[in-house]
């Protein structure tokens, strides 16, 4: 969502409507891809005019999954505007899968002259969950854990443009959020663990941003500010169900994050076949017992071998800034290689990688990427203590993309993911893994005919280990399964809409899987790629 925070505030005024489902973040509405998955505004004219467009689609499938989207569109002269809503209900694919959440999205823009564009936007997401993470172990599951969240976001935007080569983007964002998560557990027939903990935040986040461009050059420049303060009531009840409460714990704490940072990235081309990144960050962090000053810098560099064959390489650190929604106006990548994850904030990072892309053919490209991460992540002890643990990450990929005839498309990936940590409080004592390596191969052919129709097949191979502490109470162990997914639709004439029907899991198999929860620290519910459950999907997409 940062790159569409960075595309709204360098837009001029249009038709094309802000969806909801795009605006948020993992809404865990995994798709084949392609056109049963098609975005409103792939309904949008080419030319544009004083007009209200009106778009809308619905979806429903097994597991009790229903939901639909809506959003109308209007520019009036130097005027536009977006209003939408989303809803999402499933039942999950096992007890306690549950969720259900909705999201609410209102942007206006105003071209006040050539040079000076403003804009405003307000969103809402409202959730509630149940157990959704997949911990290997299907049957590991938290029989009564909810999760409610309530947020309510409000953004404004600017971006002058003094001369064609300058651009100043400015942006605030303010944003409410309240959690509730309810967790009862039987530990044995005798003792229960009762567990409540409610969160209210309120987190301001002002960036700035200046972008000059030359011929063979081009410099970004920002600073950013992030304060978020946070007020956390914690209840814990440990009862004998005959002598009753044994343990009890009752607190609230307060606490207050400030997150100063400051970047500058400068482009330079020599000649015509390399692009040079430079870049550096300045972070001053500071939250309860975490005080990090830290600055940290990017290397990046694009060489085209020849008009085919493209060569990148980069080297970078960062620290995972306090992001309020999830989202930066600054550069999110350096060389195509991606510099924020969701880790805990203040997580100190760095990452090296090569790539090298190849078009072998008009109709033919392949290529490979390999990444290295290494992590010093935050560990709380206590308010007045904080450790820091190691972590590394390995992501390597090759990929081949081939258009053997105008309607047929196909593509193969193969991907190893590495992820280790050193042992420490969190694998000793909250279940975070010492090891995950997943190896995947998905293979996709997609159909188009002229007429609308279109069909997609795709197979995945996952093999997967995990290894815990002996002390974790999640499941480990090693399995390999084979997916197939498949989906087909109808698109209709005039753009009017699209008619979809997908299947994920086609053959109901049933496997061990660790998804990434245990890596991705999120403000919102998160689900990962595989389900031990055939799911079914049809959607409708109508546009007005």
């Amino acid at each position: 969502v940062s790159e569409l925070l960075q595309a709204q505030l360098m837009q001029d005024i249009n038709i094309n409507p802000v969806q909801p489902s795009v605006s948020a973040t993992n809404l865990n509405i995994v798709t084949l891809g392609g056109p049963a998955a098609a975005g409103f505004n792939e309904f949008t004219p080419l030319f544009e005019r004083n007009k209200t467009q009106f778009n809308a689609s619905g979806f429903g499938g097994n597991n009790d999954t229903y939901g639909g989207e809506a959003a109308v569109s209007g520019v009036y002269d130097q005027f536009s505007y977006s209003l939408g809503a989303y809803s999402y209900n499933t039942d999950g694919w096992r007890p306690n899968n549950g969720l259900d959440q909705e999201v609410y999205n209102a942007f206006a823009q105003w071209a006040i002259s050539p040079e000076l564009n403003i804009q405003a936007e307000f969103r809402r997401r409202v959730s509630t969950e149940g157990d959704l993470a997949f911990n290997f172990d299907p049957d590991s599951y938290l029989d009564d854990k909810t999760v409610e969240r309530e947020q309510d976001s409000t953004r404004v935007g600017l971006r002058y443009s003094p001369a064609p080569n300058t651009d100043f983007l400015f942006s605030y964002i303010y944003t409410k959020r309240d959690e509730k998560i309810e967790q009862f557990e039987i530990l044995d027939p005798f003792t229960t663990l009762d567990i409540n903990s409610k969160v209210n935040s309120k987190g301001s986040q002002i960036e700035a941003q200046n972008i000059y461009r030359t011929d063979r050059f081009n410099v970004i420049t920002g600073l950013s500010y992030n304060q978020v303060d946070d007020e956390n009531d914690d209840s814990l009840s440990l009862d004998d169900v005959d002598i009753g409460p044994i343990f009890v714990v009752d607190e609230t704490t307060k606490t207050e994050l400030k997150n100063p940072h400051g970047y500058v990235y400068v482009n330079v081309s020599t000649g015509d076949a390399v692009t040079w990144t430079l870049g550096a960050s300045y972070d001053d962090f500071n939250s309860g017992p975490i005080d990090e000053k830290t600055f940290s810098p990017k290397f990046g560099v694009r060489w085209d071998v020849t008009n085919t064959v493209q060569l990148r390489a980069a080297a970078l650190q960062v620290v995972k800034p306090a992001l309020v929604n999830n989202r930066t106006i600054e550069p999110t990548q350096v060389a195509g290689f991606n510099q924020f994850f969701d880790d805990i904030n203040a997580t100190k990072s760095r990452l090296y990688g090569g790539a090298l892309d190849w078009r072998v053919m008009s109709n033919l490209s392949t290529g490979a990427e390999a990444t290295w991460r290494y992590l010093d992540e935050p560990v709380l002890l206590d308010e007045n203590g904080v450790d820091f643990e190691e972590r590394n990450e390995q992501r390597h990929r090759l990929y081949l993309y081939w258009t053997p005839l105008d309607q047929l498309s196909v593509s193969l990936e193969a991907v190893y993911d590495l992820f280790k940590s050193d042992k420490g409080v969190a694998t000793e004592f909250d279940n975070l893994p010492e090891e995950v390596r997943t190896v995947s191969l998905p293979l996709s052919l997609r159909y188009f005919r002229p007429s609308g129709f279109f069909a997609g097949i795709a197979g995945t191979y996952v093999d997967q280990k995990v290894v815990r502490s002996e002390f974790s109470t999640q499941g480990q162990g090693s399995d390999n399964f084979f997916l197939v997914d498949a989906a087909i639709g109808y698109r209709l004439p005039k753009r009017y809409g699209i008619l979809s029907l997908e299947v994920k899991n086609l053959f109901d198999k049933e496997f061990s899987y660790q998804d990434d929860s245990y890596r991705e620290f999120r403000d919102e519910p998160a689900i990962g790629p595989y389900f031990p459950d055939r799911t079914i999907l049809g959607q409708i997409a109508i546009n007005f």
